[in-house]
């Protein structure tokens, strides 16, 4: 331990970067309470997690020095394990050939997370650190609420039903919240060390530290600024436009409720020239993650909603278009253990053909992005129901390409999609034609996530329509 004192200077630099961090965090934690999961799909969120990071590294380059100054040698080793790891999980989510694994590989990354921040705290109770009172406090406040933010992680993918794992979720969104308390504590610790430097000469600013807090303040004024004002605009209620509302009256409207309460808000839209003597084909329309909710208006504006809804199209393929739309938290497939209203989906296709002229050999589902990875797991779920599938830009578990043999299947994906990685359709495509199956899969080398446009160009319909269960 050496005993020159760290520099005024010093201390106002990680007082500075501690405060900036604080506030990242709270930004983020406010938007997670108010959108969930949405925060990740915000134009801004590259930008924004790109800005944490680089506070993040800074603050604990600076905890590390402070540290190893004062011999806390155990306490910088696991300042340093635990900011690596919350660097490596940055990483994953912000690179699109690592979401991959970061998908596949969840629980593992978490469990990576929770344990090296329970390290972090540990050092700072059970070192030569805890005998800073701030510190200490700080240590053990990040012990119980990591451990906490544990339970509940694993407690949500153990939930079975869709409303205990939003329960569950909102939970954690507000822990995450109150763990701010955490470094709010080591800011305190510093500020207690400035004040107990001696009064000396102030000495000129340091160039680069200086460049590094007008950077930092720069950053979290106009990225925090687009983050904060993207992240409100979405937690606002949905109000359609007229155009969504004059479209909405075209359809009817139904919610399924089953026995223990839970609903399901879906629109249905009858043939062209319903004739209820005839049996008609089923439909299964599953929105994009942008139309999420409760309204039941959303999803009639989510692709490939509209395509389906056109004129031309209803009178050369009459059918009945069933149109889900999953609440806010909950997707149709599960997909890595999440919430999904998928059971509810299945029991009101049931209740449909029971009450419909509906033709059971010649049921279909197609959906873009969420509704892609939901289309993939329907078919895994329920092979004998469908006789044709068309998963956009989606994925599924590779496991069930046995189970998909005999079910025709035309996915797309955009080679260079950001958000939904290839490999997921590549893994399920590859899965099926290993076990004997004749899939179709159309990719884009040069498209993202947006392939919409190019898909509803393909022969989809005439291709779908002449597919029916034996």
């Amino acid at each position: 331990m050496t005993n020159k004192p760290l520099s005024r200077e010093f201390y106002s630099f990680i007082i500075f970067f501690l405060s900036i961090l604080c506030i990242i965090s709270l930004i983020q934690s406010v938007a997670l309470i108010s959108i969930g999961s949405s925060v990740m799909g915000l134009q801004s969120s590259d930008s924004w997690m790109w800005l944490a990071i680089a506070v993040m590294v800074i603050t604990n380059g600076a905890l590390i020095r402070y540290l190893l100054h004062h011999g806390y040698y155990l306490a910088a080793t696991a300042c340093a394990v635990s900011c690596a790891s919350a660097f490596f999980h940055y990483l994953l989510i912000l690179n699109r050939e690592w979401r991959v694994f970061y998908q596949e590989h969840y629980h593992a990354v978490a469990s990576l997370i929770f344990g090296t921040a329970v390290l972090w705290g540990l050092s700072l109770v059970f070192t030569k650190a805890g005998e800073k009172r701030w510190l200490l406090l700080s240590g053990v406040l990040t012990v119980i609420f990591s451990l906490f933010l544990a339970v509940l992680f694993f407690l949500y993918f153990e939930a079975g039903e869709g409303s205990t794992k939003l329960m569950i979720d909102k939970i954690s969104r507000w822990v995450t919240l109150f763990s701010l308390i955490a470094p709010f504590c080591l800011l305190i610790h510093f500020r207690l060390e400035e004040k107990r430097l001696p009064i000396t000469d102030n000495a000129p600013a340091q160039t680069i530290p200086a460049l590094l807090k007008l950077a930092a303040f720069v950053g979290l004024l106009f990225l925090g600024f687009n983050f904060s004002v993207e992240a409100l605009s979405r937690s606002r209620p949905y109000k359609p436009s007229t155009t969504e509302l004059r479209r909405s009256q075209l359809v009817d409207a139904y919610h399924f409720v089953d026995k223990s309460g839970d609903s399901l808000p879906y629109r249905l839209l009858k043939p062209f020239d319903y004739d209820s003597t005839k049996r008609y084909p089923l439909i299964v329309c599953l929105h994009h993650g942008g139309a999420h909710g409760n309204d039941n208006i959303q999803q009639l504006s989510a692709d490939p909603a509209p395509f389906l809804m056109e004129p031309g199209n209803r009178a050369k393929y009459p059918s009945f278009i069933f149109m889900p739309q999953s609440p806010q938290g909950i997707g149709f497939s599960g997909a890595y253990g999440n919430a999904s209203v998928d059971s509810l989906v299945f029991r009101t296709i049931r209740q449909l053909q029971s009450r419909l002229p509906i033709d059971h050999k010649r049921i279909y589902v197609l959906g873009i992005s969420g509704g892609g990875y939901g289309s993939w797991h329907f078919i895994s779920a329920h092979p004998e129901i469908f006789a044709a599938a068309i998963p956009i830009c989606g994925g599924g578990d590779p496991k069930y390409g046995p189970k998909l043999v005999n079910v025709p299947v035309w996915a797309f994906h955009g080679a260079r999609d950001k958000l939904a990685p290839v490999a997921h359709s590549r893994d399920m495509i590859n899965a099926i034609r290993k076990a004997g199956g004749k899939p179709k899969y159309t990719e884009y080398e040069y498209a993202g996530h947006g392939i919409w446009d190019n898909v509803k160009r393909e022969n989809i319909m005439e291709w779908m329509f002449a597919q029916h269960k034996d």
